[in-house]
């Protein structure tokens, strides 16, 4: 593997303009094939943006937001945080990001009062009902999940027949250099997947009711702190911006990032479809419920449903497990426009 892996620090970081209003230090990036900005990056980059609004001791409960125009990969982007609500327990605010003043995502944070920070004897007196789902499984068992990047270039990039298959479904797949930058993308992005073995292969005929699959931010692009450090004593006395190295709720943040990458793309799996038959697809809506601090670094499991798919609007749910601890750590649902041709048509191409 390459080690020219993406600085994700770097592609999400923000300066100040005034106390409440941030631009992004570097143009924001399309995926491989896109033309508009990747939707991770703005929902990461708006609750980065309204971190900075609160106090230290509050963490993020939930976060909605909506994806209303296009983002332009050559532009700055500028992030406009209203304080809708501060209480002693909670805190309400909303973010907007514009370019040329036009808005093109909108998303609202819950932020609530940090129980962990509680001394054990007020933990111990509360009387509260605590529950964390929890599933156990490891990304390392090579006879289920495979590196994303190996995936792809096995059963894609050096399997004919497979090859054949996806270029009658799209010319772009004809194109061998749009190949490599795909294949470049899983080395080199910021995340490291694990992805099922059959994720790939176009002639699975079953639908599937979930799928699993793991993934992590690699160390070599971010590495966070879990726990408050010398570090987060400056943060708290100079009042700067918090990063991966002076405050633990980054991982937040890179969480944030993550949760958007993947998600429509793996609709396919669902309906006995190959990946990348769709035409059109677009993000609508993105939520995202934090239950515990989400470790960046670590691997994640991920199990997706598809609830609903009607109209060309299809919502995928998420359950995201921490995988040393079993804990889920957040749920994540996403609706987005996705378009396809007739199934008839595409198994036609096959």
């Amino acid at each position: 593997m390459t080690t020219n892996i993406a600085k994700l620090e770097q592609l999400l970081e923000l300066v100040p303009l005034s106390a409440s209003r941030f631009i992004t230090k570097y143009y924001p990036l399309a995926p491989v094939g896109a033309r508009g900005t990747f939707g991770g990056t703005l929902v990461a980059q708006s609750l980065l943006a309204s971190l900075n609004t609160v106090p230290r001791n509050f963490i993020p409960t939930s976060l909605h937001c909506y994806f209303i125009s296009s983002g332009n990969p050559k532009e700055m982007i500028e992030y406009d945080v209203e304080s809708l609500r501060q209480g002693q327990n909670f805190i309400h605010k909303k973010i907007n990001a514009y370019q040329f003043d036009k808005l093109i995502f909108s998303s609202m944070v819950l932020f609530s009062k940090d129980k962990t920070q509680e001394t054990i004897k007020d933990r111990e007196s509360s009387d509260n009902v605590e529950y964390h789902k929890s599933v156990h499984s490891s990304p390392e068992d090579k006879t289920k999940f495979k590196p994303a990047g190996e995936l792809f270039k096995q059963d894609i990039m050096d399997n004919g027949a497979n090859l054949k298959k996806f270029q009658r479904l799209k010319s772009r797949f004809e194109d061998m250099g749009y190949l490599k930058e795909v294949h470049n993308s899983f080395e080199t992005q910021c995340l490291d997947y694990r992805f099922p073995l059959d994720i790939f292969k176009t002639e699975r005929k079953t639908n599937s009711k979930l799928l699993e699959y793991f993934v992590r931010v690699r160390k070599e692009s971010i590495t966070t702190i879990t726990e408050p450090n010398e570090k987060t004593k400056e943060l708290k006395e100079s009042k700067s911006l918090i990063t991966p190295s002076n405050d633990p709720r980054y991982n937040y943040v890179t969480f944030a990032y993550l949760s958007d990458s993947y998600l429509l793309l793996t609709l396919p799996y669902f309906h006995g479809l190959p990946m990348y038959s769709h035409t059109f697809s677009v993000s609508l809506d993105h939520t995202i419920y934090f239950h515990n601090l989400p470790k960046a670094n670590s691997w994640l499991r991920l199990q997706l449903h598809n609830n609903r798919s009607m109209s060309d609007r299809h919502l995928i749910q998420c359950e995201h497990y921490d995988v040393t601890t079993g804990q889920i750590v957040a749920s994540v649902s996403q609706e987005g426009l996705v378009a396809y041709p007739p199934v008839s048509q595409i198994k036609a191409r096959l």
